[in-house]
């Protein structure tokens, strides 16, 4: 074989394994099986040539295969479409083989002649390999093209490496799969059916959910013991399962008399039908009571009267914000939400913010007193959790109570100048002449009524001071203006009026009728007072009281409120979820004894005078959580963290105690299951290195010996060897060369994570400083000029640092065009991260291009315009990642490009 020919084939063996690397890389990225395979169809196709890639999957039973996926075949196969596995057919030869199976020629093949879908697609040649074990084998993998072709050993070994690839990702689903079955399972009911659809074997929990009434079940046809089952998934799903030999998972309610919903689960065999199925109406009905909350969430902020309400994702990002209080300060809630706490409030409010909002996603509740744009704020953070428990956002309540107590402070002097003014007479008079039906009235009265003070002082008639009363109240006070006079008695009364200025006002009346020496009433006498200040703040104090009753049932945690005995006073519907059927009735802190619980931690049961209400009404503020394991009211065990303080009079004697119920029983078996999971995935990692790091050298042995013996060849014979030869020679030195940068670019991508240094603070100056210097040749050979501004300490690895900043440097170099290199490095503080940015003056990048430049062995160029390995700057955005921060790039064609990364600050200046 020529040197043409070597090189050739070298590159497509390359081609391949790169391929193969692509496609493990996606095997860790993707959750979707259906998307890798799809991936690995298209990959096979386009690196072979050939028109047709298919994945069968085997049928339980082994008797079909089912073409899952694939690329080429006519629309409505994929998905749909079988093939056969006796030995007539290349599907059941491939399977029983422990080799690639690869044909030259399907027309005279003697080995076997089907299936059709191959004959009905005009295929002649084609690879066809199994997808896991001979003796365990889940599919098949093959290539088909309608040309005669002779496969290459290479070729064959190219597709069965895909085909491991796909093999690995369906035992990891597998593997998941079974273990979220197991824990599905351990509770659950059970009933089996025969193919006649005959119950034969029920458990206890299946009699409990669905045979309450304790019918005789084995032998019954479940369509007839069932009829309301007709119609319904539960018919649809279970017949699916046995006609198709498929499990099937659903979700679906049943009808009085059981009125429940169920989780079902349904494996069939060819004699019957096992079915597992769990009530799931609790977390139906909290599902919607969840929805509900949402909605009564935002009703509550737009309609929060003195403040402010907030909701944070997991990301400190703010979703909701409403209230009346955004009128009076300097921010809408437009410039909150879409935004980072951080990002919205400055200096040390922000950082107060900040840190009671994370305490909220760390599943605390905290209440602090800020101070923001001259005012009071009182900000109260809770957490809000999903059905597993798991917090996924936050509530902020901030109220300003700086407008409360100028309240409460305008209201005792109110209603002092009141008093005052009463006891000195300083208030509206009346005096009416029964008999002449005149009333003569002073000043302040007159403007109380829209009545002209003048005219009110020679007097004026009842009606004209009547109709200033408010059309609501008249009847009602001419009522008991009536039977005052009747009665001769005393009057008072509560009423509106409108003055002339039409401002309605409240006042209070107090009269009394003077009788003359026969006892008939003469003169009706009085004084009125204007409460519209009063009823005012009355009426907010209400109203302040009703939103704070709102709250307290919609908030996510229980909340229990005892006077200072320990009698229970209020308990919202959270906490009555938490104990079931609610707290044992407590009218005294002896009455403690009935309560039965243990400590989370230690077992041990949880003593009288260890309970929550208990310590805080001995005064104890209980900041720091008690976590108790509780037996509910409805059997059910829960984890609860408890946190209270007491409430103290103005004497310091505490006369309520407030408790917060937390239910974290879902959270730390999510957190349980999360660790596991996380065990796993490094344990994952660290092979997944191992296997990088023996890929890579036993692929640069290969490489080592093809350089050395291109290295002997131009030595021995260059002087043999023609201009073309030497041209041939050269591309492949440059190949070899190309290729071990491609591999130890590779294992340095691998190594990232686990071969780092500890971080600690780095002197980016020096960083850069000795980037330079390893590009010194290169700024030489291009007469660049590099601006390096006055760079920060980070906390990092150097090492890895000095490969990112060598990296950007190097392609600022490399992409200049025409004109000599201009780069600037610059940096700008971002909170308790630095922006660090190298900015060229180059040929630039397409927008479009600018996320595929991260991808590993991604280039824009082709190699004779551009050299490089393609994995430079996956290789930087792996280790800004590893720092925990980010990189991006922002460019224009033909206006160069500024490339940006994110850094932690060094601890020193945080």
């Amino acid at each position: 074989m020529d040197t043409s020919a070597t090189d050739e084939v070298l590159q497509v063996r390359i081609h391949q394994q790169e391929v193969v690397a692509d496609l493990g890389q996606k095997a860790l990225e993707l959750d979707d099986l259906d998307e890798l395979m799809h991936a690995a169809s298209v990959a096979v196709a386009k690196t072979l040539g050939v028109e047709y890639c298919k994945v069968l999957e085997l049928f339980p039973g082994g008797d079909e295969v089912l073409l899952r996926n694939g690329v080429g075949w006519r629309e409505g196969l994929v998905g749909s479409a079988t093939v056969p596995t006796d030995l007539d057919s290349q599907a059941g030869y491939t399977l029983i083989s422990r080799e690639p199976v690869v044909v030259d020629d399907l027309r005279t093949e003697e080995r076997f002649s089907g299936p059709e879908l191959l004959h009905d697609h005009d295929v002649v040649s084609g690879i066809s390999v199994v997808i896991g074990s001979v003796e365990e084998p889940w599919g098949i993998l093959g290539a088909h093209t309608t040309e005669s072709r002779e496969f290459t050993e290479h070729d064959a070994n190219f597709v069965q490496s895909v085909a491991n690839v796909l093999a690995s990702a369906v035992e990891n689903e597998r593997a998941q799969n079974e273990l979220e079955e197991m824990y599905g399972r351990i509770s659950d009911a059970f009933f089996s059916l025969d193919e006649e659809w005959n119950f034969s074997y029920l458990n206890t929990s299946a009699h409990d959910l669905i045979n309450p009434s304790g019918r005789e079940l084995v032998g019954t046809n479940i369509w007839e013991a069932f009829p309301d089952a007709v119609g319904r998934k539960f018919e649809s799903k279970y017949r699916h399962a046995m006609d198709r030999q498929e499990t099937v998972a659903f979700e679906e309610y049943y009808p009085d008399p059981i009125d429940a919903w169920f989780e079902v689960r349904a494996y069939p065999s060819e004699t019957g039908l096992s079915v597992y199925f769990r009530d799931i109406t609790d977390r139906k009905v909290r599902e919607r009571k969840l929805r509900q909350s949402e909605r009564r969430y935002r009703t509550l902020a737009e309609q929060f009267p003195d403040g402010i309400v907030t909701m944070f994702d997991d990301d400190l990002r703010y979703t909701l914000a409403a209230g009346k209080a955004f009128e009076e300060l300097p921010v809408d809630p437009d410039d909150l939400e879409g935004n980072r706490v951080r990002a919205v409030w400055e200096g040390e409010f922000g950082d107060s913010a900040e840190t009671i909002c994370r305490a909220a996603l760390e599943g605390d509740e905290r209440t602090a007193e800020l101070e923001y744009a001259g005012r009071t704020w009182q900000i109260h953070v809770v957490p809000v959790t999903d059905g597993r428990g798991a917090v996924f956002a936050g509530i902020a309540i901030a109220r300003d109570v700086t407008d409360r107590r100028a309240r409460e402070r305008d209201l005792r002097e109110t209603k002092a100048r009141l008093e005052a003014a009463t006891e000195a007479g300083a208030v509206g008079t009346w005096v009416w002449d029964l008999a002449e039906d005149r009333m003569v009235t002073d000043a302040t009265f007159a403007d109380l009524f829209g009545v002209d003070p003048e005219a009110a002082g020679d007097g004026v008639d009842d009606e004209e001071i009547m109709s200033s009363i408010h059309a609501a109240d008249r009847e009602r006070i001419d009522e008991a203006v009536e039977e005052a006079i009747e009665t001769g008695g005393s009057y008072e009364a509560e009423y509106r009026v409108r003055n002339a200025d039409g401002d309605v006002r409240w006042v209070v009346s107090r009269g009394h009728v003077e009788c003359d020496a026969e006892d008939d009433p003469e003169t009706f006498l009085g004084a009125v007072t204007d409460i519209t200040d009063r009823k005012r703040a009355e009426r907010s104090l209400q109203d302040h009281r009703d939103q704070f009753e709102t709250l307290f049932e919609v908030l996510p945690v229980g909340v229990e409120v005892a006077d200072a005995d320990g009698r229970l006073l209020e308990v919202n519907e959270t906490a009555i979820d938490i104990w079931g059927e609610g707290p044992p009735e407590t009218d005294a802190i002896e009455d403690y004894a009935r309560h039965s619980g243990r400590w989370a931690d230690t077992g041990e049961p949880v003593a009288d005078d260890e309970w929550a209400m208990f310590r805080v009404l001995e005064g104890e503020e209980l900041t720091e959580p008690h976590v108790y394991e509780l037996e509910n009211g409805n059997g059910d065990q829960r984890i609860v963290l408890a946190h209270g303080m007491p409430v103290r009079d103005e004497s310091g004697s505490v006369r309520r105690g407030v408790v917060t119920l937390t239910d974290v029983t879902e959270r730390r078996e999510y957190q349980r299951r999360l660790e596991e999971t996380v065990a796993k995935l490094e344990d994952s990692n660290q092979r997944l290195e191992q296997f990088a790091y023996a890929a890579s050298h036993d692929l640069q042995e290969p490489l080592r010996m093809v350089s050395s013996y291109l290295q002997l060849l131009e030595k021995r014979y260059s002087d043999e060897f023609d201009s073309d030869a030497e041209e041939f020679l050269a591309f492949a030195v440059d190949g070899a060369d190309r290729m071990r940068e491609m591999i130890q670019g590779l294992l340095a991508y691998s190594r990232v994570e686990t071969r780092g240094d500890p971080f600690e603070p780095v002197d980016l100056e020096s960083v850069v400083t000795s980037a330079r210097e390893q590009l010194r040749l290169q700024i030489e050979e291009e007469g660049a000029a590099i601006a390096v501004e006055s760079l920060p300490q980070v906390q990092g690895d150097a090492g890895q640092l000095r490969q990112v900043f060598q990296n950007l440097l190097s392609n600022a170099l490399t992409y200049s065009g025409d004109e000599s290199p201009r780069v600037h490095v610059s940096a700008e503080r971002a909170g308790t991260e630095w922006i660090v940015s190298v900015h060229d003056e180059g040929i630039g990048i397409e927008p479009g291009e600018q996320n595929r430049i991260f991808e590993v062995f991604e280039r824009l160029h082709a190699r004779d315009e551009y050299q490089g390995t393609g994995i430079g700057l996956a290789l930087c955005q792996r280790i800004v990642e590893r720092h925990g921060g980010t990189i991006w790039v922002d460019s224009e064609p033909g206006e160069g490009s500024t490339f940006s990364v994110t850094l932690p600050a060094a601890r020193s200046e945080t």
